[in-house]
């Protein structure tokens, strides 16, 4: 008896110490998450204010590099001579640069491929003929070789008439073969000589020939365009900066340091998109006709940069 007493009141002893733990562990999670959402909202409190502004640059500027895309396209039965005959046509065309005052080193090439030519010829066969009428439509009792009625049984040429038949399309067959194979090369001049793309087509036209003119447009030199880059950045930044500090001084506050920057340059080049199609032998021009010079004009390009910063002000 006296031992079942010593035994439950140990069990009751270590029952309330086991809720006493309970109690001070709940308590202390609960001081720790709430310490942090405290110091969280004093640090929003005093977040440092931001502004965010841009600035543009731009300036209107001559091109100093004219492009050119010319292609060569020669077919033939085989494609060994398809690609010969491209090579004799591109040797004339690269003459004919060289003759227009073309760099060597201003031609280069762009693409070449040799791909076969495939006939497009499709053939329809219409349905039977039935007594005098010819051809046989699906209205008049013929839906095609295999066609099922409602009976859903297969109709023959000996039992085509159906009690009622489906209407089904024509029937095509395309055969696609080769009947040749086509050399396209692709070239391209880029030249300093923003005056001389008339002087280009016509020296092609006369050499005969045979070559297509892609495009042509204008465009700028690597150092010139790095060099535009830097002077646009700069002005770009200034304008930047100059736009923020008005803003701070209106809300009577001071810039503080540069939280975020990005830039951006945009230059379209002017694409001229032209086609002078020139065959074998040329352009035609009349005998009695004076031939007239070819004149390409150059266009002005307008770039400019950009410019998103992001200031810390203090008050």
């Amino acid at each position: 008896m006296g031992d079942q007493y010593v035994l439950d009141r140990m069990t009751v002893l270590l029952s309330v110490a086991l809720i006493v733990v309970l109690v001070a562990g709940a308590t202390y999670v609960f001081t720790s998450n709430a310490q942090p959402a405290g110091q969280n909202a004093t640090a929003n409190l005093t977040e440092i204010p931001k502004i965010s502004v841009s600035g543009e640059a731009t300036r209107t500027v001559s091109p100093d590099l004219l492009i050119m895309g010319i292609a060569v396209e020669t077919e033939n039965e085989t494609a060994s001579g398809a690609e010969s005959a491209n090579a004799r046509m591109t040797a004339k065309v690269k003459s004919a640069l060289l003759a227009a005052g073309v760099q060597e080193s201003e031609i280069e090439t762009a693409s070449y491929y040799t791909y076969p030519v495939y006939n497009d010829s499709c053939y329809y066969y219409p349905p039977p003929c039935r007594g005098d009428i010819c051809p046989m439509t699906a209205e008049e009792g013929y839906a095609g070789e295999g066609a099922y009625a409602d009976s859903g049984v297969a109709y023959t040429e000996d039992s085509m008439i159906a009690p009622e038949i489906y209407p089904v399309p024509p029937s095509y067959r395309c055969d696609q073969q080769i009947i040749g194979y086509r050399a396209t090369h692709s070239i391209m001049v880029k030249t300093s000589n923003i005056y001389n793309g008339g002087e280009i087509i016509d020296s092609i036209s006369a050499a005969n020939a045979s070559a297509r003119f892609d495009y042509q447009y204008y465009s700028l030199k690597d150092e010139t365009r790095i060099r535009y880059e830097n002077e646009l950045a700069g002005a770009a930044a200034q304008s930047a900066r100059s736009k923020a500090q008005s803003i701070a001084s209106g809300l009577g506050a001071q810039l503080g340091r540069i939280v975020d920057i990005q830039t951006n340059y945009y230059y379209p080049p002017y694409y001229g998109m032209k086609d002078y199609s020139m065959a074998e032998g040329g352009m035609a021009i009349s005998a009695s006709a004076e031939p007239i010079a070819t004149e390409i004009f150059p266009q002005d390009l307008t770039i400019s940069s950009s410019i998103y910063v992001t200031f810390e002000i203090t008050q």
